[in-house]
């Protein structure tokens, strides 16, 4: 069982370090030099990071390369992905086949395919064996030398991780620092899970078992098995009541929720305490814990909030985003819209509240321009080619250009 397999974890001991004068990664990782915690190579990957991956033979690399090379600062584990979907973490790299060693690095545009590539000439001029790869995604794992914290102390610019990519790129010889690269088998689940397009990949991968052991019914949760794992994918709770429903395929229902006869299900995932009604069709919809669809409502592609309400005969499709306690009227047809229940919203304290739409009492339409902070240098780092919007959700077998 899961306490025999994971029994190392038990007496695993976890130290939380917090600073609250950390903006950005780059200064968490300038406190963690200051505090000289980490005299080693480390491991480095975020907390939307999902993966199964075993990072043993990655260290090994690095540290047999930091042997070679004493200014290897970094090795960047990338992933090989389709070519027909974007999340917005694929990339674009060129690499010295002969050590791996990274010379070029560019992020990708999340819903354009690219007809053509811009690489400075000096990557093909000083190097004679270089190689392109552009079906790549970043999970955001990499193995760090010591030197990367005081990097990171020596350039306050640094503020993210592809800060430090790039600024060790543009100036290796006067850094005396360089990145290695390293491909994590085709056997190996890595992803991670920064917008809404990405969680609807990795939630439909780990309910395909793509990422297995992490499925829904290994039980980690309370170290009790959650879930009876039926044909088709269909996961569902002892304690969920299911008559007289469709249950297709790819489906995860919570213990507590209650699904009426007449409804049809596939490809989604049921919170707890979920209260559906007759005669729905859910295609890819993701429900928070204790949400309400009335009758006669098709959910596809969208996400609803934790005590969210649908009244009877409504239309949410093609990417729709429905917040916390959101009350949608009956007979709404919503598309491509990202739904509040408070009236007003801000940035920050210093900015006045912005009044939206209003769709209903607790129901009130998000602007893409009231949500991102033109300001903000962090998001064009890392996606610089990418206009200000919210990723939503989409078919993930769509085009490119249709998304």
């Amino acid at each position: 069982g899961i306490a025999t397999d994971a029994a190392w974890s038990f007496k695993m001991t976890v130290h939380v370090i917090g600073d609250e004068g950390c903006r950005c990664f780059g200064d968490a990782m300038r406190d963690l030099d200051n505090k000289a915690l980490i005299r080693g190579n480390f491991i480095l990957l975020g907390a939307d990071t999902v993966t199964n991956a075993d990072l043993r033979p990655v260290l090994e690399q690095h540290k047999r390369q930091a042997k070679f090379d004493k200014g290897t600062a970094a090795t960047l584990v990338f992933k090989e992905c389709a070519n027909n979907v974007r999340t917005g973490n694929e990339l674009l790299i060129a690499v010295d086949r002969r050590n791996d060693r990274l010379h070029y690095h560019q992020r990708l545009r999340m819903h354009h395919k690219e007809s053509r590539y811009q690489i400075p000439l000096d990557v093909f001029l000083g190097n004679s064996c270089v190689a392109l790869h552009h079906n790549l995604l970043d999970p955001q794992i990499a193995i760090g030398s010591p030197s990367m914290l005081s990097l990171f102390n020596d350039n306050f610019d640094f503020q993210t991780r592809d800060d430090f990519v790039r600024g060790l790129l543009i100036n290796e010889e006067l850094l005396d620092s360089r990145i290695y690269v390293a491909m994590l088998p085709a056997a190996q689940y890595a992803h991670k899970v920064n917008n809404w397009p990405a969680y609807q990949l990795v939630s439909r991968d780990i309910i395909n078992r793509w990422a297995y052991p992490f499925v829904p019914d290994i039980g980690l949760y309370k170290l009790q098995q959650q879930y009876v794992f039926h044909k088709d994918n269909i996961y569902k709770s002892p304690e969920a009541h299911v008559s007289k429903v469709a249950l297709l395929q790819n489906v995860v229902i919570q213990a507590g929720s209650h699904v009426d006869s007449g409804t049809v299900i596939s490809d989604s995932v049921i919170g707890a305490n979920c209260r559906i009604g007759k005669n729905c069709r859910l295609t890819n919809a993701y429900l928070m814990a204790a949400v309400t669809v009335m009758d006669n409502c098709k959910l596809e592609h969208c996400v609803v909030g934790d005590g969210a309400i649908i009244n009877v005969d409504c239309d949410v499709s093609a990417g729709c985003v429905l917040g916390a306690k959101s009350v949608l009227p009956a007979k709404t047809t919503l598309a491509k819209t990202l739904i509040t229940s408070t009236p007003s919203r801000r940035r920050s304290e210093d900015e006045v509240a912005v009044e939206l739409k209003s769709i209903g009492p607790n129901a009130y339409i998000v602007s893409d321009l009231t949500t991102g902070d033109p300001e903000d240098s962090d998001g064009e780092d890392l996606l610089p080619q990418q206009a200000l919007c919210i990723p939503k959700m989409g078919d993930l077998l769509a085009p490119l250009d249709e998304i």
